[in-house]
Protein backbone atom coordinates (compact mmCIF):
# COMPACT_ATOMS: atom_id res chain seq x y z
CA UNK A 1 0.00 0.00 0.00
CA UNK A 2 3.01 2.31 0.68
CA UNK A 3 5.37 0.82 -0.99
CA UNK A 4 6.84 2.92 -4.17
CA UNK A 5 7.13 1.37 -7.69
CA UNK A 6 8.96 4.48 -8.61
CA UNK A 7 11.58 6.91 -6.98
CA UNK A 8 9.23 9.41 -4.80
CA UNK A 9 10.20 12.75 -7.22
CA UNK A 10 9.33 11.04 -10.21
CA UNK A 11 5.73 11.26 -9.71
CA UNK A 12 6.28 15.15 -9.13
CA UNK A 13 8.24 14.88 -12.38
CA UNK A 14 5.71 13.11 -14.30
CA UNK A 15 2.49 15.04 -12.85
CA UNK A 16 4.37 18.37 -13.49
CA UNK A 17 5.08 17.37 -17.39
CA UNK A 18 1.42 15.80 -18.14
CA UNK A 19 -0.08 19.06 -16.32
CA UNK A 20 2.12 21.54 -18.54
CA UNK A 21 1.21 19.49 -21.71
CA UNK A 22 -2.21 18.63 -21.32
CA UNK A 23 -2.52 22.91 -20.70
CA UNK A 24 -0.83 23.82 -23.61
CA UNK A 25 -3.09 21.00 -25.37
CA UNK A 26 -6.40 23.21 -24.02
CA UNK A 27 -5.03 26.71 -24.54
CA UNK A 28 -4.63 25.14 -28.38
CA UNK A 29 -8.21 24.12 -28.88
CA UNK A 30 -9.10 27.44 -27.86
CA UNK A 31 -11.65 26.65 -25.32
CA UNK A 32 -11.52 29.67 -22.52
CA UNK A 33 -14.11 28.48 -20.07
CA UNK A 34 -16.28 24.96 -19.24
CA UNK A 35 -18.90 26.75 -20.43
CA UNK A 36 -17.77 27.28 -23.86
CA UNK A 37 -17.64 23.22 -23.74
CA UNK A 38 -19.50 21.56 -26.33
CA UNK A 39 -20.89 17.92 -25.11
CA UNK A 40 -18.39 16.35 -27.31
CA UNK A 41 -15.53 18.91 -25.54
CA UNK A 42 -16.45 17.36 -22.00
CA UNK A 43 -16.02 13.65 -22.95
CA UNK A 44 -13.05 14.34 -24.58
CA UNK A 45 -11.84 15.97 -20.77
CA UNK A 46 -13.22 13.21 -19.09
CA UNK A 47 -11.24 10.36 -21.40
CA UNK A 48 -8.23 12.40 -21.29
CA UNK A 49 -8.41 11.98 -17.55
CA UNK A 50 -8.13 8.45 -18.26
CA UNK A 51 -5.96 7.98 -20.95
CA UNK A 52 -3.25 10.01 -18.64
CA UNK A 53 -3.31 8.46 -15.59
CA UNK A 54 -0.69 5.65 -16.51
CA UNK A 55 1.52 8.53 -17.15
CA UNK A 56 1.15 10.25 -14.09
CA UNK A 57 1.06 7.13 -11.89
CA UNK A 58 4.04 5.30 -14.38
CA UNK A 59 1.85 2.04 -13.37
CA UNK A 60 2.12 2.37 -9.45
CA UNK A 61 -0.74 2.03 -7.48
CA UNK A 62 0.43 2.64 -3.93
CA UNK A 63 -1.76 5.35 -1.69
CA UNK A 64 1.53 7.15 -1.43
CA UNK A 65 2.06 7.91 -5.44
CA UNK A 66 -1.20 8.94 -6.02
CA UNK A 67 -0.65 11.21 -2.89
CA UNK A 68 2.23 12.55 -4.89
CA UNK A 69 0.86 12.84 -7.74
CA UNK A 70 -2.33 14.51 -6.22
CA UNK A 71 -0.32 17.12 -3.86
CA UNK A 72 1.72 18.30 -6.89
CA UNK A 73 -0.82 18.93 -9.30
CA UNK A 74 -2.73 21.26 -6.76
CA UNK A 75 0.91 22.91 -6.19
CA UNK A 76 0.74 23.42 -9.58
CA UNK A 77 -2.86 24.73 -10.03
CA UNK A 78 -2.02 26.74 -6.79
CA UNK A 79 1.50 28.23 -8.47
CA UNK A 80 -0.40 28.76 -11.46
CA UNK A 81 -3.21 30.75 -10.03
CA UNK A 82 -0.64 32.80 -7.99
CA UNK A 83 1.26 33.84 -11.32
CA UNK A 84 -1.48 34.83 -13.42
CA UNK A 85 -3.38 36.66 -10.68
CA UNK A 86 0.36 38.35 -10.46
CA UNK A 87 0.96 38.66 -13.97
CA UNK A 88 -0.39 40.08 -17.02
CA UNK A 89 1.63 38.22 -19.45
CA UNK A 90 1.32 35.00 -17.38
CA UNK A 91 -2.24 35.30 -17.48
CA UNK A 92 -2.89 35.94 -21.16
CA UNK A 93 -0.18 33.02 -21.94
CA UNK A 94 -2.85 30.58 -19.80
CA UNK A 95 -5.99 32.21 -20.54
CA UNK A 96 -5.72 33.59 -23.51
Amino acid sequence: MFDLALPWWEFGVRAAVVYLVLLAMVRISGKRTVGQFTPFDLLVVMLLSEGVSNSLSGGDESLLGGLIVAATLIAINLAVAFATARSRGVRDLVEG
